[in-house]
């Protein structure tokens, strides 16, 4: 639940693995266990930087009545396009111009709906 959530706000703030790791100066792979429930019990020190990063009070992160702003499920097609274009960006495939047309192409896409 813990790692969900985390993975949950993270990518509602659009951010990679990776950059979640240099805000937090926490290992990509310590945060990947997190959010896969594979380190279930990170300590306090180390939600306390995840919360600040992904701006949220560490109570919400703990809480397991908090809810995120928008069902996760709902967000699979999303999520499967934003891990397609990080991995592409960490691949070095795309940069950030590529990113911010992407970004702008998307943005056009929904003022238009």
């Amino acid at each position: 639940m813990l790692g969900t959530k985390i993975q949950q706000l993270r990518h509602e703030r659009n951010l990679t693995l990776t950059q979640l790791a240099k805000k937090t100066e926490i290992s990509k792979s310590y945060l990947s266990h997190i959010e896969r429930s594979i380190q279930a019990n990170p300590s306090i020190e180390v939600l306390a930087k995840i919360a600040a990063a992904l701006d949220v009070d560490i109570k919400n992160l703990l809480s397991p009545e908090s809810l995120i702003s928008k069902p996760y499920a709902k967000k699979e097609p999303i999520k499967d396009w934003s891990n397609l274009i990080n991995t592409a960006l960490e691949a070095g495939l795309i940069d950030e111009e590529d990113l911010r047309e992407i970004n702008q192409a998307i943005k056009n896409g929904i003022s238009k709906k």
